[in-house]
């Protein structure tokens, strides 16, 4: 009984270790399969990673995951070596703000990517906000990303160093919204890339991001890295703008009404012409470069072109005003619709600055601006009022002290002198002048002949000044 016993508990124990060896195989193996493969890009300011998967059973899908912190107003990957053409998965903060809304696009060059909706994307489990780390995630399959513009555009699955861009916007986040064609800014920072895709390629599913400051690139290396990017052409058109229509025209108006100065006034005016014309020229280019100006049909744009179409006749009117004021002497009849044309340009100038801010997504700088109007028109227009205000009052003091010809005035009545004569006095009324005091012909003698004339002065007469 004893030996049975042993050797059956000794095979007892081999069965149990083989079985628990065959099932830690199993486990493992399994795990082997279930990893998920992928290349990981993360950008040198680290802001903004991306991990792709390139499922080695489907031909058609591929899976990705894109991080992005929470202070970056939008982000993007593209497909190829340049803009022109490519692919771009571009993200930005939702209407809620607690996740991502994804916008596929296609380039047409070095100007804001289109919306494209042939591109399917659909979210998976793990899209969202991570509050602890402030980044939001989205995790994605796309069912028709390896080829786009009816192949003109692909992805080569098989390639080592597949070209990829990525590309940042402000380290502020200026908008949220779920439509998929959110106006963008110019990137702040961006730059190339190359992936190995047979690193990606693995079983199917979202590839895993570090989520940590440590967080490393996996399969990529970095090409180009350009930070601090700005659109410098619409901010001269905003700068040179605000200097016209907040400074140089408004000044001009200043010499003419305060100096009297035309010949300043012309010349400032004429610069101020020019930097319009130049600023007007930048924003014509700008209009190409973003989606929401393409079609030249926004507030800003239509206010901008009368604008400039107002200023070329405000030019003709001020030059046939200035050559006709010099042959007469006079005020034309040029001169008020010059001078309301003007007016109306300056307000118009103002209200089109708003709306230029509100098109550049940059209405932070309204604050600004309205405080520069509130210091910088009442500083040029209190002294005009002041200086007509005192030549009013210098002008009525004039009128109580001085009456030169008093007949002149509004209302007069005729002056009554009296005259005295040789018969009792009576009274006459004189004409105006500055003989009114010689008497009449009535208190002189009839006229007599010499022959006639007596040696008699008649009555006494009254001494008199004649002036």
């Amino acid at each position: 009984m004893m030996p049975f016993n042993m050797l059956s508990q000794l095979a007892l124990a081999v069965s149990f270790f083989v079985a628990s060896s065959q099932a830690q195989t199993e486990d493992a193996s399994n795990a082997s399969s279930n990893t998920t493969a992928g290349s990981v890009f993360v950008t040198p300011e680290q802001n903004l990673a991306f991990a792709l998967n390139v499922p080695s059973e489907s031909s058609t899908d591929l899976y990705f995951s894109l991080m992005m912190t929470t202070s970056t107003s939008w982000g993007a990957i593209g497909f190829g070596s340049h803009m022109a053409g490519a692919l771009m998965l571009v993200v930005y903060p939702s209407q809620s703000g607690n996740s991502l809304t994804i916008s596929p696009r296609i380039a047409t060059g070095h100007t804001e990517p289109v919306y494209t909706p042939e591109i399917e994307i659909d979210v998976m489990p793990g899209t969202g906000r991570d509050n602890r780390t402030n980044t939001f995630i989205f995790n994605g399959r796309c069912t028709n990303c390896r080829s786009w513009n009816d192949g003109s555009g692909m992805i080569n699955v098989t390639s080592k160093i597949q070209s990829m861009m990525y590309a940042t916007g402000e380290p502020r986040p200026y908008f949220a919204t779920d439509a998929r064609d959110g106006p963008l800014k110019m990137h702040f920072n961006y730059g190339t890339f190359t992936m190995n895709m047979i690193q990606a390629t693995g079983p199917a599913g979202v590839p895993v991001i570090e989520n940590s400051v440590n967080s490393t690139s996996i399969g990529t290396a970095q090409r180009l890295a350009i930070e601090g990017k700005r659109d410098m052409v619409a901010m001269a058109h905003g700068v040179m703008m605000i200097i016209v229509f907040l400074g140089l025209f408004p000044f001009g108006t200043f010499v003419l009404k305060f100096g009297n100065w035309v010949r300043w006034h012309a010349l400032n005016q004429v610069f101020g012409f020019l930097f319009t014309f130049i600023a007007s020229i930048m924003g014509f280019v700008i209009s190409k470069t973003y989606n929401r100006s393409k079609g030249f049909n926004n507030a800003h744009q239509i206010i901008g072109l009368s604008i400039f179409i107002f200023l070329f006749a405000q030019f003709t009117l001020g030059f046939l005003h200035h050559r006709k004021f010099k042959e007469t002497k006079k005020t034309t009849k040029f001169a008020p619709y010059h001078r309301w044309l003007g007016r109306l340009v300056l307000a118009l100038g103002g209200i089109n600055a708003v709306l230029g801010f509100k098109l550049a997504q940059s209405e932070e700088y309204i604050f600004v601006y309205t405080v520069l109007t509130l210091v910088i028109l009442p500083a040029m227009v209190i002294p005009i009022i002041i200086k007509k205000c005192i030549e009013r009052r210098r002008a009525k003091k004039q009128e109580a002290t001085f009456d030169m010809e008093p007949w002149r005035r509004p209302n007069s009545q005729p002056i009554i002198y009296k005259v005295p004569s040789a018969t009792p006095m009576t009274q006459q009324q004189m004409p105006p002048g500055q003989n009114a005091s010689i008497p009449g012909m009535s208190s002189y003698m009839p006229h007599q002949a010499r022959s006639m004339r007596k040696n008699d002065l008649g009555p006494q007469q009254y001494v008199r000044e004649y002036v």
